[in-house]
């Protein structure tokens, strides 16, 4: 769920580097993304690359302003390739909307919401082997600014704006040193059951605002987190438009009710659950709630998420649900 800054290695970059470009990758690596699984997959998912007739240079992030800044630096005919967790792919996907280069985000972490959206699936060395089956999209990149912490200055991101239980969630899981995989987030929100008792919100959106007590507002891009939590099963990345979800009052029963339905995207039938489409929502509560993005903690309200429409190119499966794959 998250990237921690790791002691710097040795420079990666060799004086006579090859130029990137979609033959010659930028592959990205994080040593920490599901407690070191996309490096331990690296080996194979070199082979299966080069298999494919491509000659990836490796570049294992120090933290995710390392990531960027690194495909910053590979120009915009590189393809980016992301081997880690969403965390890891948000960030690189935030530069490569400045660049103009090409994202490929393989599975490497604990979650992985962002490759089953795109329909890479959760074997990363058989998403690599099939990278000559996928084809080029141009979809939207979500925006979002705090008032502090890693988003003070906009972050970008694929995934899900998060806060209110699932953000307590989130964070909880992410103090989990077990190895559980997608079942981190679910042991999350189990603590975070005992943790939250809801906040009063004002949230913007449409130009409607929005006042009351909520469990959660979750704001989507391409509808999935927290390990298969399908918050909006209907959202589409390439729609220029972004999906507000709220669960608005009730007590705990609903509550367990809508965390249980919401795996497999049942829950928008409940009492209290409302979602609505937006380009621009901005949200705020009665107390600092913290502001998770891709799994990651970017800040804390009050908060302003916008969707720039088309904003990068990305390589996907032919059955990418985020993208109208069946």
């Amino acid at each position: 769920m998250t990237d921690t800054p790791q002691p710097r290695r040795a420079p990666q970059r060799a004086a006579a580097e090859p130029a990137l470009t979609r033959n010659t990758p930028l592959l990205l690596v994080s040593p920490v993304s599901g407690g070191g699984r996309g490096l331990r997959a690296l080996p194979a998912v070199h082979a299966a690359l080069e298999a494919a007739g491509l000659s990836p240079v490796v570049h294992h992030s120090a933290s995710l302003a390392d990531a960027a800044d690194r495909v910053r630096r590979a120009g915009p005919d590189a393809l980016v390739i992301a081997l880690g967790g969403d965390g890891l792919i948000g960030a690189a996907a935030g530069a490569v909307a400045k660049t103009g280069a090409l994202l490929l985000p393989l599975p490497g972490g604990r979650g992985n919401d962002t490759s089953r959206r795109f329909g890479l699936g959760l074997d990363p060395v058989a998403a690599a082997a099939a990278v000559a089956t996928y084809r080029e999209h141009r979809i939207d990149l979500a925006w979002v600014t705090t008032a502090d912490g890693p988003a003070a200055g906009g972050r970008g991101f694929l995934g899900v704006c998060a806060t209110g239980l699932d953000g307590v969630a989130n964070e909880l899981g992410n103090g989990i040193r077990l190895k559980l995989g997608p079942l981190t987030y679910i042991a999350g929100a189990l603590l975070a059951l005992f943790r939250f008792t809801g906040a009063n919100y004002t949230v913007t959106s449409g130009g409607a605002t929005r006042r009351g007590r909520a469990w959660l507002v979750a704001i989507s891009n391409h509808g999935q987190y927290g390990g298969g939590v399908r918050i909006s099963p209907d959202s589409r990345i390439d729609d220029g438009t972004l999906e507000v979800v709220g669960l608005w009052g009730g007590g705990f029963v609903r509550l367990a009710a809508v965390l249980i339905s919401a795996f497999r995207g049942a829950h928008l039938r409940f009492t209290g659950v409302r979602v609505e489409s937006a380009r621009t929502v901005t949200i705020d509560a009665d107390h600092p709630l913290g502001v998770f993005v891709d799994g990651e903690r970017v800040g804390t309200l009050p908060a302003t998420v916008t969707v720039r429409p088309g904003a990068l190119r990305v390589l996907a499966g032919p059955r990418a649900e985020a993208l109208g794959g069946a």
